[in-house]
């Protein structure tokens, strides 16, 4: 307002009109606005009320709050909530994959599914209502035989957030599973599992190598994302290997469903793809027999145990694989009592032991064969090398030479003179002492050339078979022993190994893939049991190929004569002469008889008998099996390996292939 227009107004009696009062209040808010005017123009009081302050203070923070929250709601979370509330309309169940069947060579079914129903629930869909869920935990319990605080107690484990199904109670029968799924409509949340319970049909001989499937543990559903926390996984052998071909694909079935969770209509479904079959090298009849003549060999040698198995020494295929005893698998597959398993763990002939890939023994003069073939290779013999095999080598001590010890061979007279092929037909181990470890003035082999070969061979590493965890086996070596002994390196332990005997362990596993490289010219496969991966029309997914670790171990003409000293062994010596009679081809072999000794509890070490071994193949001319028989301390390799392998070998040949 313009305080002189006013007073001129009313001092000369004149009244402005309306234009002049607009034009007097624009000039006002001109001057009001220019720089440098000397008068400021107040319109109105301001407010200087702390409570007026404090008051839009509070305002703002609340609106920042609510701002910030809805921006949260709506932009950084809005779509897992829109996923949640979709949830409350369409709930998704995962229909379970029949697993894949396991099959032989000739398409023999070694292990098959059966339906087992588990009663589960997923604790978020439960009513929301706590009558409502103690109905349905009342309801439960009168199906499976629990009280309604048991039920409760499994449900509410987890919390009732909790969005993953829980097991309530598994293995239930068929009719309880029909009478729970027809009083669904009561029991919101809960539902019935159909998951695979595998059957296996091999008469317990290859559980340690099919191994068996069971509940998944949390490591295991922490590092399968894929998987429910109540499948069922592969937990040894080959179901824990081919766990990957086997399972199959999960299908899936969406229900809209009411406020209350009671299903209104079903809206899409995804049929689940069934598992790919395994296909196994393993012939069904050899493993039969393998495990008939087993168990006969070591119950009459008065023996507990004893294992054996038989490959393809052309591509590393095994053929069969037998631990005695063993168990049946279908005690971890449907559940094995505590009783059960204590009652195996307790068992003096440890049948959970498989002594075929992870049982390491000294395995005595079938060791010969791979010593010959790096002797020869080396150049430390040729094979008109000789030694005079007197029954016994006197050594003396280096460091004190009036102390002198003395090795002894199998034969207290001796063999006489023998060259690489002699010595390996008769076992000569005075022969090997001396190529091995030197003596006098002839300069063996060595230690350390020597381990290398054997490591050169697969001793003393997994062979990487596709059961998963065999044993390494031990080499020893001059740099090892010194890690955990103050005493050197003697000449004695070089002669020891080189007869199989001392601190070198093997497995039978290992021990049959290395004859396999004599037996097929120089080339070490790694075993598989598997043959290929099939889907459920027969039609071949992936073939297991072979795989090589070592080609040309060895030249021909040094394979060659190894190969002769083997033939010899069956044909004349050692070995001679039940194979030569009764099988229906050359027969090929080492047999091997490996000191044991164990502590008594008077504090003495008396010794037991000796592990019997014997590894072959056939026909000589051209291998198809190489197969290796050990029977605990039994005895002789000779008196109980090789009859054992006679029979199998005469049954093999004898009945028709396909």
């Amino acid at each position: 307002m313009n305080i002189f227009g006013d007073f001129y107004d009313r001092a000369y009696g004149f009244k402005s009109s309306r234009k002049e009062q607009r034009m007097r209040q624009s000039e006002d808010w001109s001057a009001a606005i220019l720089s440098g005017s000397s008068e400021k123009i107040q319109l109105e009081d301001p407010v200087k009320s702390p409570f007026f302050m404090v008051f839009t203070g509070m305002v703002l923070l609340v609106v920042g709050i609510l701002c910030f929250r809805l921006a949260y709601l709506q932009i950084i979370t809005g779509q897992q909530h829109s996923l949640l509330a979709g949830s409350n309309r369409v709930r998704t169940v995962s229909i379970t994959a029949p697993r894949g069947t396991i099959y032989d060579r000739n398409g023999v079914v070694l292990a098959r599914n059966n339906a087992r129903f588990d009663l589960v629930v997923i604790p978020s869909q439960l009513p929301k209502n706590s009558d409502l869920r103690q109905a349905g935990y009342s309801l439960i319990a009168s199906q499976i035989s629990k009280s309604p605080e048991e039920v409760k107690s499994i449900v509410e484990s987890k919390g009732l957030r909790y969005g993953q199904p829980i097991v309530i109670s598994e293995n239930i029968s068929r009719d309880q599973s029909l009478n729970i799924e027809e009083k669904r409509s009561d029991l919101v949340g809960y539902s019935v599992d159909t998951n695979p319970m595998r059957e296996y049909l091999d008469n317990g001989s290859l559980a340690p190598f099919m191994g068996y499937i069971g509940r998944i543990s949390a490591e295991e559903y922490s590092a399968n994302i894929s998987y429910r926390p109540i499948d069922s996984i592969g937990k040894t052998g080959l179901e824990k290997y081919y766990e990957a071909d086997l399972r199959g694909t999960y299908g899936k079935e969406q229900t809209e469903v009411d406020a209350t969770g009671l299903p209104v209509r079903a809206l899409a479904r995804t049929e689940p793809a069934a598992g790919n079959d395994l296909m196994l090298s393993i012939d069904k009849g050899l493993e039969d027999k393998m495990q008939e003549v087993l168990k006969s060999t070591v119950e009459s040698a008065g023996a507990k145990a004893g294992a054996a198995i038989a490959v393809d020494p052309r591509n590393g295929q095994v053929l069969g694989a037998v631990n005695y005893p063993t168990y049946d698998g279908n005690l971890f597959a449907k559940g094995i009592s505590q009783d059960q398993y204590n009652a195996l763990l307790n068992d003096p002939g440890k049948p959970l032991f498989n002594r075929v890939a992870s049982g390491a023994y000294p395995i005595g003069s079938t060791a010969k064969p791979f010593v010959a073939t790096a002797a020869l290779q080396e150049g430390t013999i040729t094979s008109s090398t000789t030694v005079i095999d007197k029954g016994h080598l006197d050594v003396p001590n280096q460091y004190n030479p009036s102390v002198v010890y003395t090795f002894k061979g199998w034969k207290p007279e001796g063999l006489g003179v023998v060259n690489v092929v002699r010595a390996l037909t008769w076992s000569s181990d005075i022969f090997f002492y001396t190529v091995a470890g030197g003596f006098e003035s002839f300069k063996g082999l060595g230690p350390s050339k020597l381990t290398q070969w054997y490591k050169k061979f697969g001793f003393g590493k997994s062979t990487g078979a596709d059961i998963g965890n065999d044993a390494n086996g031990f080499v020893p070596t001059p740099e090892g022993k010194s890690k955990y002994s103050s005493d050197p390196w003697f000449v004695g332990d070089t002669y020891n190994i080189s007869i199989g005997q001392g601190d070198l362990r093997t497995t039978p596993l290992q021990l049959v893939m290395a004859t396999s490289a004599i037996a097929n010219g120089g080339t070490l496969y790694k075993p598989h049991f598997a043959s290929a991966i099939k889907n459920s029309k027969g039609e071949t997914i992936r073939a297991i190929d072979p795989e090589v670790v070592t080609a040309n171990i060895a030249s021909q003409s040094v394979i060659r004569l190894v190969q002769q000293g083997m033939e010899g062994a069956v044909d004349n010596g050692t070995a001679c002469c039940s194979l030569k009679r009764e099988v229906p081809v050359t027969v090929a072999g080492k047999t091997g008889t490996a000191e044991t000794s164990s502590q008594g509890f008077d504090g003495k070490n008396p010794t037991t008998k000796a592990h019997a071994w014997f590894s072959s193949y056939a026909p000589a001319n051209s291998p198809k099996i190489a197969l290796v028989v050990l029977i605990e301390n039994s005895g002789e390799g000779a008196e109980y390996a090789v009859p054992a392998s006679k029979e199998i070998l005469k049954w093999y040949f004898s009945t028709p292939r396909n």
